[in-house]
Parts: structure tokens; sequence; C-alpha cells
């Protein structure tokens, strides 16, 4: 179940797309990015931040790179790198750590 605010369907009866629409809303509320400047091809640290989190979360999800790639108009391999350097970026900084806290505990996944 999503726990969180706001009312939230069960997960197991939404679809890919709802569920992929409502982290991606969950993202951009608490990084304060844009969800517009997140799909983009922005390269600031900012919304770079929110798009690791972002993949980083679908991932845990269960959502396949190839998956996320559509949805977020990258490439596969775009997406592997983004999984494979998550942990690292995660440690340089403070507030990502934070923001995957606050994510997780919205999801219900605290």
């Amino acid at each position: 179940m999503w726990h969180g605010k706001g009312k939230h369907k069960n997960e197991k009866s939404m679809c890919k797309s709802e569920i992929f629409a409502e982290i991606l809303k969950i993202v951009s509320q608490e990084t304060e990015i844009a969800i517009d400047r997140i799909l983009s091809s922005d390269k600031d640290s900012e919304t770079v931040d929110a798009r690791y989190l972002l993949v980083h979360i679908l991932s845990e999800k269960g959502f396949y790179p190839s998956q996320t790639s559509i949805h977020l108009h990258k490439t596969k391999r775009a997406i592997n790198y983004i999984i494979s350097n998550f942990q690292e970026r995660l440690n340089s900084g403070k507030m990502m750590r934070i923001y995957l806290e606050n994510i997780k505990k919205q999801l219900g996944n605290n």
C-alpha cells in the first residue's frame, strides 16, 4: 500500500505508468524540481540528483532499466549508468540522503 500525503491506490492495482507517474510526482515534490525538468536533459546538479533518485526508486520498485528508459526517454545504457553510480552520488550529497529517506517514507518503505 502507498502511505503518505493524499490518497493512493493499492500499488498492486496500479499499472506501471501509474506507478511511474506517482513516484515522479513524489520525487518532484520532495526535491522541488519540476517534473518537466526531471524528464528533460538538464544537467544541473539539482536536476540530476532528482533524476538519480527517480531511477533508483523505480529500480527498487522492480522497474527494469529498459522500462525506465522508455519513461525517461533515455537509453538503457544511461539508466544502467545511473543505477550503478547511485551510491557514489548518494555518498557525495547530504541532501540526497534526506530526500531518499523522505521519499521512502511517503511510499511507505521506511
